[in-house]
């Protein structure tokens, strides 16, 4: 009995320790290797405790997705300071693909594991609606790009993660020069433009 009060008053902090040590598992081992038993021994409770919480694996998943795109969509955010429209998309780029690189298997999960776990980190209700593809939508119209073209460049950003993930060998360029090659072939003209208003006259000086 004394056992089952401390498990009710910790409810909560059971939710964090299992969260804790899912997350812990998927980044070391992979999503495969996630199990409610598993995730059990770490954490020191019974397997039927955890679905006291959880419905199941996937219910972990979907709430490790929504944890993960936050912290993708943070890491988006942290440019928000660059007033250039051009800069920030560059910026947004490269921290997207180095979220990617640097935190392989959460991004596998949100984004090459399940499209229902996609789904759920796009939907989930801290993140009010606002995806990756949002945030580069927004970006692209200040350049006056169409809205539909973040869905292609997107597409392209998430190609380069992969593929570095999967096929780390079929790249020869280095990961930020086919960034900055992508962004290239969608801004030609508008880089172009910002590098000529930079560029001092020859009568300056």
């Amino acid at each position: 009995m004394a056992g089952s009060k401390q498990h009710l008053s910790n409810q909560p902090l059971l939710r964090i320790q299992i969260l804790d040590a899912a997350r812990v598992i998927v980044v070391r081992e992979g999503f495969d290797a996630l199990s409610m038993r598993k995730i059990a021994g770490v954490v020191g409770y019974s397997p039927a405790s955890l679905y006291l919480h959880f419905a199941s694996r996937d219910a972990i998943a979907h709430a490790l997705c929504a944890e993960g795109h936050a912290q993708l969509l943070e890491s988006l955010h942290a440019h928000d300071g660059a007033t250039e429209p051009v800069e920030r998309l560059k910026a947004m780029a490269h921290a997207y693909v180095t979220f990617g690189q640097t935190h392989p298997e959460v991004y596998r999960l949100i984004f090459m594991q399940n499209p229902a776990y996609t789904d759920a980190a796009s939907k989930d209700t801290a993140s009010a609606g606002e995806t990756v593809l949002s945030m580069l939508t927004r970006t692209l119209v200040l350049v006056h790009n169409p809205p539909a073209r973040a869905e292609t460049l997107w597409a392209a950003l998430h190609g380069i993660v992969s593929l570095s993930l999967t096929a780390p060998t079929a790249f020869i360029a280095l990961t930020d020069a086919l960034v900055d090659e992508t962004l290239d072939l969608y801004l030609p003209a508008v880089i172009r433009k910002k590098s000529a208003r930079r560029r001092p006259s020859a009568s300056a000086g």
